[in-house]
């Protein structure tokens, strides 16, 4: 029932959201979409924090419950960032939510790769703070010595930190 509750909050969001969101592909694969860009995208907050879809990997098994806020209604609860709306998610109260300091404290990244870029599941994360992870959907975390997912022209090439999780079903 909450996965039923989830999807049909997310689509009625996308619906409600399609002419104002603007997500861009990188054209290294006809099938594939690397670069997710925030623009226009309808704001998330998941138990007081601040994300977007494309920065943040969240297991549906742990969402308690979810509100949709457009309009004047969204800018006046959460502020000029959620002019395109916003998904305001609770999780349980066991669910260990990961910001990006939280998860560099957590998987022991040293100082010196927290400058790294961040691929999460083959998305480059353009603005680290708005990243979020549910601990209980991460797989694996690697420092990759080259980054075999993202247009080499829209990022440097070289290291990156690539976060790999369970898929939203």
């Amino acid at each position: 029932m909450k996965k039923l509750l989830f999807f049909l909050a997310l689509s009625f969001a996308q619906m409600s959201f399609a002419q104002n969101f603007d997500i861009r592909t990188a054209p290294t694969d006809k099938n594939s979409k690397n670069i997710f860009i925030k623009e226009n995208a309808p704001l998330v907050i998941a138990n007081g924090n601040k994300t977007y879809l494309y920065a943040s990997a969240l297991n549906v098994n742990n969402i308690q419950s979810i509100n949709v806020f457009k309009g004047e209604k969204a800018i006046n609860l959460f502020g000029e960032k959620a002019k395109n709306g916003v998904l305001e998610m609770t999780f349980k109260p066991e669910t260990q939510l990961l910001n990006v300091q939280n998860f560099y404290t957590e998987y022991n990244i040293s100082k010196a790769d927290q400058f790294l870029p961040i691929v999460l599941n083959k998305h480059f994360v353009d603005e680290k703070e708005f990243l979020l992870l549910d601990k209980s959907a991460i797989i694996s975390v690697k420092i990759l010595d080259e980054q075999p997912f993202v247009e080499p022209i829209l990022l440097p090439k070289g290291k990156a930190i690539y976060i790999e999780t369970m898929e939203m079903k």
